[in-house]
């Protein structure tokens, strides 16, 4: 994790998470940066007979592709599919749209994205940087 000079906030990060649940076993590696352009594709999604490929900005993405390997698992595109999205705003719109129908409704949580998500969410990004912060230290 790199920080800023001036005021010592996060500026770029590169961190892998690794899913074992029951029969699923993934891997992510992610990387965010506030000093960078994001990269092209902004998110690679493999999986077993393909690839989706999402254009960046990755939270209001407008175009992704789906590209289909061949059945003996090989890398060798065989069809490819390209989506693309339209709407107006810069993507955060979602979210405030989301929590404009929570007060209306006068929920405290949204049945999209509840609070133990947030939590989760919370707990792998302090993870990430108290490892981050403990391999800074012990590299000088």
């Amino acid at each position: 994790m790199l920080k800023t000079r001036r005021t010592d906030v996060d500026s770029s990060s590169v961190f892998s998470l690794t899913f074992s649940q029951n029969q699923l076993a993934a891997q992510a590696v992610l990387s965010c940066s506030i000093t960078l352009d994001a990269p092209e594709p902004g998110v690679t999604i493999r999986f077993e007979r393909g690839t989706i490929l999402v254009k960046p900005p990755i939270y209001c993405p407008k175009e992704f592709v789906v590209q289909y390997h061949s059945k003996d698992g090989k890398t060798k595109v065989v069809s490819e599919e390209r989506k693309t999205v339209e709407y107006i705003g810069g993507g955060w719109h979602f979210q405030a749209d989301e929590v404009a129908r929570c007060v209306r409704d006068g929920k405290l949580e949204s049945d999209l994205w509840g609070h133990e998500k947030s939590l989760l969410e919370m707990n792998v990004l302090d993870e990430v940087r108290i490892s981050s912060s403990s391999m800074n230290m012990s590299n000088g």
